[in-house]
């Protein structure tokens, strides 16, 4: 990770340390707090398990748990953690390259118990920094319209709504807003 991208954590604002994940430990940390972002959100939305069912099923998490590094690591992307000086991991996010050029912000998460301290804000920001660095000059994302913390998050760093760059099943679409943010310098 560059100077530019770490630099964007200030210890004296956070219990936490952003770090590139590289080990296999680091991967299984990320892949530990993935599965736990899907039983929040099925928990979140356990009146539409199809829902559910039809994103994380779409997207074929298991077999992207099962290959992390390969997805997230350089050169085609990268999966930062939140770690505690106490060792725990108290947040995660990564971005990969897309076909197109840019790349694509996911799987950011900062559990309830490790909220209200910025992570998430510190993730993203760390993500975005990193991402200008590598030399991308856009970053998208897509999230849940009904993850309304997310999407505010989301546009307070400058994302703005844009059209579909993944598709999904018809039944899904209608629950996902697609978003990207300009990587390049003013």
């Amino acid at each position: 990770m560059s100077t530019h991208a770490a630099g964007v954590f200030d210890a004296k604002m956070s219990p936490e340390h952003i770090r590139p994940a590289s080990s296999p430990s680091d991967f299984a940390a990320f892949a530990s707090l993935v599965t736990e972002y899907v039983a929040w959100f099925r928990t979140r939305y356990h009146d539409d398990a199809d829902f559910v069912d039809g994103i994380f099923g779409h997207q074929s998490l298991d077999a992207e748990l099962q290959a992390l590094p390969r997805a997230y690591a350089a050169p085609n992307g990268r999966a930062l953690l939140a770690v505690r000086e106490d060792g725990q991991v108290a947040g995660a996010g990564a971005y990969r390259r897309l076909p197109d050029g840019a790349c694509e912000m996911k799987r950011l998460f900062v559990p309830a118990r490790f909220g209200g301290h910025g992570t998430g804000r510190r993730l993203c920001n760390t993500l975005i920094a990193s991402a200008r660095d590598d030399g991308y000059a856009l970053m998208r994302l897509d999230t849940g319209r009904r993850l309304l913390e997310a999407i505010s998050m989301y546009e307070s760093l400058g994302f703005t709504r844009c059209p579909p760059y993944h598709e999904y099943p018809a039944a899904l679409m209608r629950e996902i807003v697609f978003m990207e943010l300009s990587l390049s310098k003013p």
